[in-house]
């Protein structure tokens, strides 16, 4: 891979700069030209996919209403049909004589040709009575039978027994044949015609039980007449789904009586929806809708070709006006990159001089800006080349002085610790040992300051820093305060900032009311966090005193006010600028009794801080 990148940029370096920025501007124009059209066709896209639903749905309503009227209408037909002095005579009767039946059966017969002729959707009306005998039929073939028992073809159907489950509710269900309710066959010449079906069981008016089926078959090309003409969309279909996922109706005749392959994306949940389909290779966009009433859906099936044609046009377009605006960019950005260029070759000539030893030189500006700045900044580098060399020497003696001046300021720290060590001798022969002792307490607490430039180090080494400084202060009061530790052995080794202790005891001592008590230091970890407590029974501080003190440490880390030294405030602006905002000093104290600062640092073990 590094080979290969190599390999590129070696290429690139023997191309010229023109041919390169002409190269970048082509690269990132086609880039985001082309990003931006095929945002803007997928735009476009869904505008029309956008607009092909809403017209759907302003369609799919119509022929919802459409066929619920209907619907209605042959309900009411049947509920009509139901009341007349005949039909509820057959209802009535359980055994009529073979002359009764057919009386009955001529004027009711005569009746239902009335509701044929009369409402030409209607393809066939039926009675099946319970007891077996059938009246009824289509204009051209009655199927009436005076036969008792059951022996007609319907009784032996699973509609018959859902019919019968269902009462005394109608029910709507399609994929049938005008053949499916006669007991012959069609003659030549009569149509076998598609029918959607209005079932129910009946009673006559005074009875409790079901007597009879009545079935009022309508034509389905009169549903079909309903939402064909609405289909708009040259090439697509359109279907009636019943609520088992069958096809009852459809302006493909084949379809219909046939389950509905994408019936499983019909969301029962969506009322209305689409998605996108291919059948017998030819891509779709499948948007529907669910008839409440009666549990049907409305399919419209829209080949994708006819809304994107448009789209492809405009594509087409896209794409010439593209490529043309990309020729004009090459030529006008060859002819401005020629002038920029002329600047730049003559700022090229000017630094190959140089580099022969040609000083001083200076070239003419330059119209652009930045390469004008560039020219500037070569002449002001030409002119000022000797100048640097002078400057160089001297910046070399300044270093010399600089290197001495550090060697001596060395030999401080080592004069210091001498002095020291000479006082703890003079001290030893005159056997004072308290000031061999405090000598020797002083030069522990100066070494890591002079020697050891980190600002963390142990728990333990801070404790032992802590512990000089309490030697000495001992010496000053007497002995009459008392310190205690109580540090767990496995916090020891972790990291705290040097000197972070010693000012809170400093602070005790030369703040406390007296100087006899206890001052406890205390380390313990809480979630992540080291919490330093620096307790101290010299006498404590006033409710305000203490909220003024916590107020000054604040004020001092957002920079109100600057402190000599390293008291509290300079111990909280270097928790905060190490470790971040969350730690710090916070001071608690109960006048007369005790004070606390507590100080919280993150938990940092030898190991996470090497």
């Amino acid at each position: 891979m590094i080979a290969k990148a190599a390999k590129f940029k070696f290429r690139l370096s023997g191309i010229s700069l023109k041919a390169q920025l002409i190269f970048s501007f082509m690269a990132v124009t086609l880039l985001v030209l082309s990003v931006s059209s095929y945002y803007s066709y997928k735009k476009t896209l869904d505008i029309f996919q956008t607009r092909t639903q809403e017209t759907t749905l302003s369609q799919f309503r119509q022929i919802e209403m459409n066929t619920l009227t209907l619907l209605h209408e042959v309900d009411k037909l049947s509920k009509t049909f139901l009341m007349e002095t005949k039909v509820q005579s057959f209802l009535q009767s359980d055994k009529l004589s073979h002359l009764e039946f057919i009386a009955m059966e001529r004027d009711i017969m005569d009746r239902i040709n009335q509701y044929l002729t009369t409402y030409n959707y209607l393809d066939s009306v039926y009675i099946f009575a319970e007891n077996g005998t059938v009246i009824g039929g289509t204009l051209s073939q009655n199927q009436s039978t005076a036969e008792v028992g059951k022996n007609y073809p319907f009784y032996r159907t699973s509609l018959y027994e859902q019919v019968k489950s269902s009462f005394p509710q109608t029910i709507w269900t399609g994929g049938l044949e005008t053949i499916d309710f006669m007991r012959s066959s069609i003659p030549d010449g009569l149509s076998n015609s598609r029918v959607i079906s209005s079932l129910r069981g009946v009673r006559w008016i005074g009875g409790s039980q079901m007597s009879a089926e009545l079935v009022f078959n309508v034509n389905e090309r009169y549903f079909n007449s309903s939402y064909g003409s609405l289909q708009s969309t040259p090439g697509g279909s359109m279907h009636i789904i019943d609520r088992y996922g069958k096809v009852i109706s459809s302006t493909i005749e084949e379809t219909i009586d046939q389950p509905y392959p994408f019936n499983t994306k019909l969301a029962p949940e969506h009322a209305f929806g689409s998605f996108a389909g291919s059948r017998a290779g030819t891509h779709e966009q499948i948007i529907y809708y669910r008839m409440k009433e009666t549990g049907w859906t409305l399919v419209n099936e829209v080949p994708t070709e006819l809304y994107t044609r448009d789209i492809s046009q405009i594509g087409r377009f896209t794409a010439a006006v593209f490529l043309l605006s990309l020729i004009l960019i090459v030529v006008f950005a060859s002819l401005w990159m020629d002038r920029i260029m002329k600047s730049l070759h003559q700022l090229i000539k000017g630094m190959k001089n140089v580099g022969r030893g040609n000083l001083g030189m200076t070239l003419p500006q330059a119209s652009n800006k930045e390469i004008g700045l560039l020219i500037e900044q070569f002449n002001s580098m030409s002119t000022g080349i000797l100048e640097l060399m002078n400057q160089n020497e001297e910046t070399e003696k300044t270093k010399r002085q600089l290197e001495i001046e550090a060697l001596q300021s060395q030999i401080n720290p080592h004069f210091l610790y001498n002095t020291l060590n000479t006082v703890k001798w003079m001290a030893a022969i005159a056997k004072a040992p308290n000031i061999m002792e405090c000598m020797t307490s002083l030069g522990n607490m100066l070494r890591p300051i002079y020697y050891d430039p980190s600002p963390l180090w142990s728990i333990k080494e801070e404790i032992a820093f802590v512990q000089n400084y309490i030697n000495i202060m001992n010496f000053r009061y007497g002995e009459e305060m008392r310190f205690e530790f109580d540090v767990p052995e496995q916090l020891l080794q972790c990291q705290t900032l040097r000197f972070m202790i010693q000012p809170s005891i400093e602070n005790a001592l030369i703040h406390g009311e007296m100087h006899k008590g206890v001052i406890q230091i205390s380390v313990s970890e809480h979630g992540g966090d080291l919490l330093v407590v620096v307790h101290d029974t010299c006498g404590g501080m006033a409710a305000d005193k203490v909220i003024e003190v916590n107020r000054k440490i604040q004020s001092q880390l957002n920079g109100d006010r600057t402190s000599k030294g390293i008291g509290l405030n300079n111990v909280n602006k270097r928790i905060r600028l190490h470790f971040g905002e969350r730690y710090g000093i916070e001071v608690q104290s109960k006048e007369g009794v005790e004070t606390k600062v507590f100080m919280t640092i993150p938990a940092i073990y030898d190991s996470a801080a090497s």
